[in-house]
């Protein structure tokens, strides 16, 4: 009996041993990151869309080559697939073309895993001593400060789980980087523009160029004199009014006497009569 106890425990451990374990039972989030060198960047594409998963991102893109090379098409998907996939889709992204590069990098979850679950469990039995409390107490006040906290705790409750959410997402779909170029031998080479073009275009350039300066210069040159216009027309203004006024003080009135026709400012000065008896008190002297 103990023979037979000890061969079923061996079998049970190898059957154990043999059992793959997969990378979301690890917890583990893992990267992989390839370049890869194609002859059509179509068909490569579709070939990608056709793939396991899902795309994240995606782009399509065109690097400018020199006068004497084309332009180079290429592609970037950041793209998620399921775990148990996930080394098949390397193999059919391997066999589209050449490698130009390849990196694999993983990163243990499991901590933050925990950390989750247990943020959730201690909110959740906050919830629940909350709510036992506000069905127990009878007083307003005590319930509108329990609802209060019952809702903040809630909140975080569920942020707890979505973040678990989250890392069990990443540790169930590794995420995948692939980067696509097509071959630059398939396209023709661009032929370089001849000497008279590249002078016609310079001298183009040049003139371009002169006539977006002159405008500059003119619109600055605008700009400065829009102050001094305006303070010009301000002491022009200022000038009018003070010559308005002065011929206004200037102009004095003129009353004429009664049956006289000469104005007053027009009478010839009074003659005192100490004035008039001068004369003759020097004669009665004499």
């Amino acid at each position: 009996m103990h023979k037979i106890a000890i061969c079923l425990l061996a079998m049970v451990f190898v059957a154990l041993i043999a059992v793959p374990v997969s990378a979301q039972d690890r917890q583990l989030r893992q990267h992989h990151s390839i370049e890869i060198e194609v002859e059509c960047l179509d068909t490569a594409t579709e070939l990608v869309r056709g793939l396991n998963g899902y795309n994240l991102e995606s782009s399509v893109f065109l690097n400018e080559g020199n006068r004497h090379r084309g332009s180079q098409r290429g592609a970037h998907f950041t793209r998620r697939v399921d775990y148990w996939a996930f080394e098949q889709v390397q193999d059919a992204l391997r066999g589209m073309g050449e490698v130009l590069f390849e990196s694999e990098s993983a990163h243990f979850l499991g901590s933050q895993i925990m950390d989750a679950n247990a943020m959730l469990t201690a909110l959740t039995q906050e919830i629940e001593r909350l709510s036992i409390m506000m069905a127990a107490s009878e007083s307003l006040d005590v319930i509108i400060e329990i609802d209060a906290r019952l809702s903040q705790v809630t909140w975080q409750r569920n942020n707890a789980i979505g973040t678990r959410n989250v890392l069990m997402s990443q540790a169930s779909s590794p995420t995948i980087y692939i980067s696509i170029f097509e071959t630059e031998g398939d396209r023709p080479a661009v032929t370089p523009p001849r000497f008279g073009t590249r002078i016609a275009e310079s001298f183009t350039g040049s003139l371009r160029t002169t006539w977006e300066t002159i405008g500059n210069m003119l619109v600055f040159a605008t700009r400065m004199s829009i102050p001094f216009v305006i303070y010009a027309a301000l002491a022009l203004l200022t000038a009018w009014v003070c010559i308005i006024v002065k011929r206004k003080r200037g102009a004095r009135p003129t009353l004429a006497i009664a049956g006289s026709d000469t104005p007053i400012a027009n009478q010839p000065e009074e003659i005192t009569p100490a004035e008039l008896a001068k004369p003759d008190d020097k004669e009665g002297e004499e």
